[in-house]
Parts: structure tokens; C-alpha cells; sequence
């Protein structure tokens, strides 16, 4: 066999990668040598993607001499294999990648085992090449440096963001959940998930840490670290986790503790977890303290919550809240509790400095969920979670394991099409979905409760401030193709276009009220004459106009996420057809967002909704978190509009613990911001969430089951499903 100097000849029959290191792990393309061809691990090969780089997903590759010599512990695959290799998918195969290394010093050539095809013995090689140093290489370091993916985005959309108030439940009442059950199953085997996640020392365990936390944002936290209760967001009803029961009793609000659970450690679960969780999270301004002024223990096995300002939301900032270990945190709790009662606050420098010793902590993992992190198994690639047969619902689990592969969407969908991957949650693009679909992989799509809009800038584009513009806008453009390209099946219009998620809008108004909403379906001849009657009329040019002044703007959208440039481009498009014209502007995210938030646009495309059951959230997410929070001001909408005050409406949907009452200023807010469209939602993010029911779990519900209304990300259905025994083995 001919070899080319992409690799090294070393022994008769193998080949070794030039520049590798015994001190990385097999599959890091190591050395900055001219051409090599690097092993990538099983559990982690790409699919028609590039590389990762040097600042990549999985943490970027040490940068060594291109003089770099081979030793003794490279990896090696045999030149038979190697000459095997067969085209792989998207058509490139070994040799078009080895060729083009032979031809670029900068290029960097990796491949990966693969399952074999069916029918077909041994194993199939997938090749990949990219450049260092280009595009396809690496990303912009200053892309990476904003930690906010894509697939994070997704996840963060579902819980408290900036100046956002986490919402409590809708209206509804508290009831116990049943015992884990999950009818006749299987014990044993094993679940596997995907989250990306850095190793040690970067990585740790330290759950009140701001950054490096592995599973940081993960479902599958739940699993070790879960809650009090878990709302249940078709029912309007709480099922109860470490928590048996709650009530309320004037202003005082008491959680009953399950009894007989233990941490991993041996040590018996009390509330003096729960009092330390919310002592020490004070520091991190847990949301809950603007409503509370005190928890305190009753007993072993109860924990009261005091408030000062008497509001519903308050439940959900404490039921939802995963709760860590007095172990660990409970002394500098303990410590925080004294510094507040002599009146330090957060800017105090003692609490600055204990909040400081609070993050460097770096402790052992811990569990009081059924399942416990084996940081002996924590690799690159992937991690283990065993059975913690002591913590909530310890017996009750089916799985021996969970098992956690590592990695970014480009990473875990190769993982999920070879079937390693039982349930993923990246945000896979449209292709991907229809590849899912194609190799008959069943494909989960629950409500996201948030999506793209348009903001317009209230003074930079002050043409707007004429409501008819806004809803000729909402009508020019077809919402439902917006979707459709973008998403398929995972993307939805609004029909209520209330300024929250249509699937709980029926939950907060009559239905004489629905019946009052505009859902601006497309209908250009309808925007037509909103224009007219505003005063624009269309030059020879077919560019509306009002007193020789032109609509002519620019619409600026974030270039990394690639659902909201599609819906931007969607727009513009649409509008510019129209007669509004459009220039789109992009750029990255870390750009994009402090550039909304400074006023630096005219139309921008940014999120309207949040993933939470009470609609306040979500109108402070389109009133407030692009527009009076930030110091520049945003779009600069003003939130009184006529007789309507939406900052007063926004506070009083939130007042005491009367659901029923709030309905009255979440109806007016949300027939307000029908007629006003403050802000346009395009529609409503769907999960494509992959689901393999063939290999290994079985027990997944029906489509159109309830608990797929609860998002994917925060009350998630499927960890859910994994503690109340729904999930198990094949």
C-alpha cells in the first residue's frame, strides 16, 4: 500500500498519528504538525462537520512545535482498515480528505469508527479535513467566548434570564403526586443521554458556581440534584419530588419533606438541605428573596418560607429549586444567614467575600437523586451515572446506568443516527430532523414556549410607532412558511399572538376574550390597507412612502443561530416584496445582543416568550428585557400606551397569592399587546428532540400524551419519566 505523507509508516501493517501525545486522550487531533491523520473516538465522531479547532466546542487542541516527533503511545489503526476505507454519507471519503492534506499544510485530517452498514461485517472509517486557521477550521475566539450556544440559548429561553421574575404556576391548585410507577418494566440496562460538559480540572461539582459546573444546565441535573416538586404544565398541578406536600398559611408558606431518603455519602436528607440551598443561594440573588424574608427548619422533616411581599410566583422560586447538600454548604450558610440578619446585603464586602469562598469550592459529587455522577468515569467522551439506591426514588428507577455522552450538535448527531444516543435535546437544524426521520428515529416535538420576533426601535425606526405599520407587518409576512422552512414540524405560528405561548393562553383568558384576539394571518391585501390608512403609498420604485420619506431599514439578527437568521431572511424577503424595504445586517450573538441592548439598531430579530408557566415572565422578556432594563435602553418602547400601563400590568399579575385574581391584568395586558404588537412573535420553537425506542428504552408515551407539554428543559418530561419507573430496558 502506497502511503501518503499525511501519515507515518511505523511498523508493517499500522499506521500512527505524527505529533500525538501520550498525556492526551486517544482522539484529540494533538500537534501542530503539516498533515496527520488523528484517531477520534467512537463515542465522539462528527458528521460532515468541521473539525474542532483550536477554540472548539471540546475545548481546543494544545498547540505544539510542527517539528513535533512521534512517540511511543500514538494512536494506530491498521493500513489494511485504512486502505478499506469506503465513501462515507455526504460523499467525501478517506482518500479525497488524505489528498487534500497532501495538499494544504494547514490541514488537519481525523476519522472515526463507525457501525457497520447492514448486512456488512468490520468496521467503516469516516473521514473528515479542515484548516487551522480558517473558517472551517475554528470558530472566532470571540464567538466562543460567549458561552450562550445555540443548543444553550434553548435551554436558557426555559428559565430566569436577565431582570426576568421566574413565574410561578398558573392558576390551578397543589396536589400530592402518585408513587414512581410505571407499570410492568424491565430493571436493569441502560439510559444514554448527551450534554456537553469540560473535564477536571475546568470542570467540577460545585453547584452554586457560576461557570464549569459539569451538566451545568443539563436535565439530567434532576437526576442527582432534584427539586422539591416539578410542575406539570397540562395540569396546572405540582408532582412532588423531595417534597411531600405544601401549603400556605397567611404569609407563611410550608413544605413537608419526604422521609427516609439519604445522600450519597450515607447521610440523611433534612431540611437543613433546604435552608442551606436557600441561604447560600441569597448570595447569588435567588429570585425567591424579593418575595421572602426568612426560611427556616420545622423539625426534620418541614421548612417554612416567610414572605414579605405576598405573590403566587413565589412557589415556583421555591418548589423548582434543585436542592444541594448541608454537607457541603452548610456552614458558609450558615455564615450568610448571620451576615444578612446584622444587615449586610449583596454588596456588602463581607457577603462579596463569602459568596467568593462559596464559588472556589471544589467537592467530591453528591447525590439525593436515584441516580449518582462516578467521577472515576468522567472521560472526554463520556460520563456514568449509577444507581443511588438510597436517594428519591432510588428503588423506583429501572436504569442500572445513565450514561452521558459529551459533546456540542455536531458531535451528538452522528451518536444519535448510529443509535449510541437514546435522547437528545440539542436543537437539531431541519436537515438533520429529516435525517432523524429518514432512519426511522422518532422525533419528540413538545413546545419550546418562546421563538423569534421582530423589535423595532422606538426611535430609530419611529415610523413604527404607528400601530397600523406593526400589524401590516405582522400580515406581509406569511408566518406559517417562516416556520416551516425553518423548522418543519418543530416551529408554530401564534394564533393568539398574545405575548405568550398560545398552549397556555387558554389557561389565563375567557373564551369570550380569545374570541376578541387577532391572530394576523397572511394577507397582504389587508396589510395593503393598513398602509394606506396610515398615509404611504408606493413609489415607481415599489417602496412605500409618506411625505417623500421612504421605509427603508435595516433588520439586524444574530449569524450564529441559524433558526433566527432563517426567519430574518424569511422577513426581509416578505418585506421587501411587499414594500418596505430591508437590509439585513448579522452578526454573532456576543455582538448582536449588546448591540439590542445599547439601542444600536433600527429592527432587530430577538426572543419573545419564556419557558414558564406564568405569563409574567414572559411579557417581561418582550416589555422589559430588551427595552427598560438594559442601561441603553433598547428598543426604547414606551410601556404606557394610551390607557394602557404595561409595567403596572406586569406588576400586578404578579400580586398575591390569588391566581384567579391575576387573570384580570394578564387578559388586559394580553388584548393590549394583540393590538399594539409592541413586538411581532414569528412563531414558537418546537423541540426535535430524537428519541431511539428500538435499541435500548422502551416506555416512551404517545405523542400528544400531556406530559409533552411540559418543555424540554426545565420540568423536563423525560427525567420524568426516567424517576417514576415510565422508562426501562428493552
Amino acid at each position: 500500500m502506497r502511503l501518503p505523507p499525511a501519515v507515518s509508516p511505523v511498523r508493517a501493517g499500522s499506521l500512527r498519528c505524527r505529533g500525538a501525545d501520550t498525556r492526551q486522550p486517544t482522539g484529540r487531533t494533538v500537534g501542530r504538525v503539516p498533515c496527520r491523520v488523528a484517531r477520534a473516538p467512537a463515542r465522539r465522531r462528527a458528521l460532515g462537520s468541521p473539525l474542532d479547532g483550536p477554540d472548539g466546542p471540546t475545548g481546543g487542541f494544545p498547540h505544539r512545535h510542527p517539528d513535533s516527533y512521534r512517540r511511543p503511545g500514538d494512536a494506530s489503526v491498521s493500513a489494511r482498515k485504512l486502505g478499506g476505507i469506503r465513501r462515507y454519507g455526504h460523499g467525501r471519503g478517506g482518500r479525497t480528505h488524505l489528498r487534500r492534506a497532501r495538499r494544504d499544510p494547514r490541514a488537519v485530517v481525523r476519522f472515526a469508527p463507525t457501525e457497520p452498514a447492514t448486512g456488512r461485517q468490520g468496521t467503516r472509517y469516516e473521514f473528515q479535513c479542515a484548516k487551522r486557521g480558517t473558517r472551517e477550521g475554528q470558530m472566532k475566539k470571540s464567538a466562543l467566548s460567549y458561552s450562550v450556544t445555540r443548543r444553550r440559548f434553548l435551554r436558557d429561553a426555559t428559565l430566569t434570564s436577565l431582570g426576568i421574575v421566574a413565574a410561578a404556576c398558573t392558576p390551578g391548585g397543589t396536589s400530592p403526586s402518585a408513587s414512581p410507577s410505571g407499570g410492568t418494566s424491565a430493571k436493569g440496562g441502560e439510559f444514554h443521554g448527551a450534554w456537553p460538559y469540560d473535564l477536571p480540572p475546568k470542570g467540577h461539582y460545585n453547584y452554586f458556581a457560576a461557570a464549569g459546573i459539569i451538566l451545568q444546565g443539563a436535565i439530567y441535573v434532576d437526576l442527582f440534584q432534584p427539586p422539591m416538586a416539578t410542575w406539570m404544565w397540562n395540569d396546572a398541578k405540582w408532582n412532588y419530588m423531595l417534597a411531600e406536600s405544601s401549603s400556605l398559611s397567611g404569609n407563611v408558606f410550608s413544605v413537608k419533606l419526604r422521609p427516609n431518603i439519604k445522600w450519597s455519602d450515607g447521610s440523611a436528607f433534612t431540611s437543613k438541605d433546604v435552608v442551606a440551598t436557600f441561604n447560600a443561594g441569597r448570595m447569588d440573588s435567588f429570585t425567591i428573596w424579593n418575595y421572602i424574608n426568612k426560611v427556616e427548619a420545622d423539625g426534620d422533616l418541614g421548612v417554612k418560607f416567610t414572605y414579605k411581599t405576598p405573590s403566587s410566583l413565589g412557589e415556583r422560586n421555591i418548589l423548582r429549586v434543585s436542592i444541594r447538600p448541608a454537607s457541603i454548604y452548610g456552614t458558609i450558610a450558615d455564615r450568610a444567614a448571620a451576615l444578612y440578619a446584622s444587615g449586610k446585603d449583596n454588596t456588602s464586602a463581607e457577603i462579596v467575600a463569602l459568596r467568593a469562598e462559596k464559588e472556589n469550592l471544589r467537592p467530591d459529587p453528591m447525590s439525593v437523586g436515584p441516580y449518582m455522577i462516578d467521577k472515576n468515569s468522567v472521560t472526554e467522551a463520556q460520563l456514568t451515572m449509577t444507581r443511588n439506591a438510597n436517594g428519591l426514588f432510588g428503588n423506583s428507577v429501572n436504569f442500572d446506568k445513565v450514561i452521558i455522552y459529551q459533546g456540542e450538535t455536531a458531535q451528538v448527531t452522528p451518536l444519535v443516527l448510529a443509535g449510541d444516543v437514546d435522547y437528545a435535546t440539542h436543537g437539531f437544524p431541519l436537515a438533520t430532523d429529516k435525517a432523524f426521520v429518514d432512519a426511522g428515529i422518532r422525533v419528540i416535538r413538545g413546545p419550546g414556549y418562546t421563538g423569534p420576533a421582530i423589535y423595532f426601535h422606538w426611535e430609530k425606526a419611529a415610523a413604527f410607532q404607528d400601530k397600523r405599520l406593526r400589524q401590516a407587518v405582522a400580515m406581509a409576512i406569511n408566518k406559517d412558511e417562516s416556520a416551516k422552512v425553518t423548522y418543519g414540524d418543530s416551529a408554530k405560528t401564534q394564533k393568539y399572538m398574545a405575548g405568550f405561548s398560545d398552549n397556555l393562553v387558554p389557561q389565563w383568558l375567557s373564551s369570550a376574550d380569545l374570541g376578541k384576539l387577532n391572530a394576523y394571518a397572511y394577507d397582504v391585501t389587508k396589510a395593503a390597507g393598513l398602509m394606506t390608512a396610515a398615509g404611504y403609498a408606493k413609489g415607481s420604485d415599489g417602496v412605500y412612502a409618506k411625505d417623500g420619506k421612504k421605509l427603508e431599514f435595516e433588520m439586524y439578527s444574530p449569524s450564529d443561530f441559524a433558526d433566527w437568521s432563517s426567519a430574518a431572511d424569511h422577513a426581509q424577503k416578505a418585506l421587501n416584496t411587499f414594500g418596505i424595504k430591508i437590509v439585513p445586517r448579522s452578526a454573532i450573538r456576543s455582538q448582536q445582543l449588546p448591540d439590542v441592548n445599547a439601542g444600536n439598531f433600527q429592527i432587530a430579530i430577538m426572543a419573545w416568550g419564556i419557558g414558564n408557566p406564568h405569563p409574567q415572565g414572559s411579557f417581561i422578556q418582550a416589555l422589559r428585557t430588551h427595552n427598560t432594563i438594559p442601561a441603553g435602553g433598547g428598543m426604547k418602547y414606551p410601556l404606557k400606551q394610551g390607557n394602557t400601563d404595561f409595567d403596572a400590568l406586569i406588576v400586578k399579575m404578579g400580586d398575591g397569592f390569588d391566581t384567579t385574581a391575576q387573570k384580570a391584568p394578564v387578559t388586559e395586558a394580553a388584548l393590549a399587546f394583540n393590538d399594539l404588537l409592541p413586538v411581532i412573535p414569528l412563531w414558537e420553537r418546537y423541540g426535535n428532540n430524537p428519541v431511539n425506542d428500538k435499541k435500548r428504552v422502551a416506555g416512551w408515551k404517545p405523542d400528544g400524551d400531556p406530559v409533552y407539554k411540559n418543555p424540554w428543559s426545565t420540568d423536563a418530561f423525560t427525567t420524568l419519566m426516567i424517576m417514576d419507573g415510565t422508562l426501562h430496558k428493552i
